[in-house]
């Protein structure tokens, strides 16, 4: 993932700043990860009012930072504020699921967010900072949704926790929409049958890495090279075009930990709303009831 967002990083140098794409990151909060993204360009941590993120980068031996990289944070209420906060000049990175621990709340949450992207999409109101929106003609910029680990968002059935299917379903139905809107998926999966189906077969570009298996029903032209895939080195890998024409073996950079700069510490989580308990205005004892039935009961 890093190595394609560099890449998207790349291609603006051969554009003018208003076909820049706005890339935004779904960050899973594993270790330190978001820090290598501080060497690529400016970084906005976008972030829920209620937690936090703190980072912490390493010092030398004479107590001075390694190097300064450019950091701010934005923060929000409601996830779908999120897509208000963007800029087209950082790196987006959304600090959201890793503030969420308890699996009942990742499927609404994840539904609300993505569902809050499409409405803006469609109604072409999906507008970044940094753009020149008067020589757009009332279209929407190009934006890059990175997704690292999509399964865990639009798993197969029996992959994901109950109810995992909301935010899959709501990618699947509107994937076409989004593309047609500007907006790009770029995501990986730990298996592709792992992937909501639906999802799956929406991509148009596919990277094999070490271990790739395609079911013959869906890719008759990768099934064939199941074994190729399983026998690449670590960090080889094989391009398929929608045309399903091949590149040669590929080698893709190491990009190195994000705890070889600092750490970040990930403070606060989301709660589940909890249902109150119900309270009645009057206690109605056990020998109330009795005498109440007696009173109606049919005398012998």
């Amino acid at each position: 993932m890093y190595w394609l967002l560099e890449g998207f990083l790349k291609a603006r140098t051969q554009l003018p700043p208003d076909q820049w794409e706005t890339l935004v990151w779904f960050d899973r909060g594993k270790s330190s990860e978001v820090l290598q993204l501080c060497r690529m360009a400016p970084v906005r941590l976008l972030i829920p009012e209620s937690c936090d993120v703190d980072v912490t980068f390493f010092t030398d031996p004479e107590d001075e930072e390694v190097q300064h990289y450019d950091i701010e944070k934005r923060y929000f209420q409601d996830p779908k504020e999120v897509w208000n906060l963007l800029d087209r000049d950082h790196i987006n990175v959304l600090c959201l699921q890793r503030f969420i621990l308890h699996p009942s709340l990742v499927a609404p949450t994840t539904a609300k967010l993505f569902e809050a992207l499409i409405l803006k999409a469609m109604n072409y109101d999906l507008k970044p900072a940094g753009y020149s929106y008067s020589l757009m003609k009332g279209k929407n910029p190009r934006v890059a949704v990175f997704l690292d680990e999509l399964n865990n968002i639009a798993p197969s059935r029996g992959q994901g926790f109950s109810g995992d299917q909301q935010a899959g379903a709501i990618l699947q139905h509107n994937a076409e929409q989004l593309r047609s809107q500007n907006v790009r998926l770029v995501a990986s999966s730990h298996g592709w049958r792992k992937l909501r189906i639906g999802i799956r077969s929406s991509f148009q570009f596919l990277i094999s890495l070490r271990g790739a298996n395609y079911p013959s029903s869906e890719q008759p032209k990768l099934y064939r090279f199941n074994r190729l895939f399983e026998k690449l080195e670590p960090g080889q890998a094989i391009i398929a075009f929608p045309t399903k024409t091949f590149t040669d073996k590929i080698r893709i950079p190491w990009y190195g930990k994000g705890e070889d700069l600092g750490y970040i510490r990930y403070i606060g989580h989301l709660k589940p709303e909890t249902d109150k308990p119900r309270t009645s205005k009057s206690n109605v004892s056990l020998e109330d009831l009795v005498l109440a039935l007696k009173a109606i009961a049919p005398s012998q």
